[in-house]
């Protein structure tokens, strides 16, 4: 479970990370920001939407199908190794558009619309905490 938390306080980490680069890049003059309203500008809106939009639930989705057949099998090494492997993935998949959503929002000047999908991510982020109890949970039999 200490692996999975690495992984899951790893994308806070790095959507901080993202948050303080931008904000420098912005601040000291290395990079312009974007006009949300011009062609690239809305080319990364476009970008950081499809992303949150097809990761988070495809993210979810993966997870639990592979949950249900692990779920089939008897408890091992290999079940639990899957679990992790899955349940990594899944952080990833669902909290990615929060860090490139922090880090849009500051390479636009502080465009709202980013920030809130950022947090919408972050929502997201939050329920994947790994635990045991959610680990045991998932990995029962569903009962019919």
């Amino acid at each position: 479970m200490k692996r999975l938390n690495f992984y899951y306080y790893g994308m806070l980490v790095l959507a901080v990370v993202a948050a303080t680069v931008t904000y420098f890049l912005i601040m000291k003059d290395i990079v312009l920001p974007i006009n949300p309203l011009s062609v690239p500008g809305q080319v990364i809106q476009y970008i950081i939407i499809l992303d949150a939009i097809v990761s988070m639930p495809l993210g979810l989705w993966l997870h639990k199908r592979v949950c249900t057949r692990l779920a089939q099998q008897e408890e091992s090494e290999e079940r639990t190794q899957a679990y992790y492997v899955s349940a990594a993935r899944r952080i990833f998949m669902v909290s990615n558009a929060m860090v490139l959503g922090i880090a849009a929002f500051y390479l636009m000047g502080g465009y709202q619309s980013m920030l809130w999908l950022a947090g919408i991510s972050a929502i997201g982020w939050y329920f994947t905490k790994p635990t045991e109890k959610k680990m045991y949970l998932e990995l029962q039999p569903e009962q019919y």
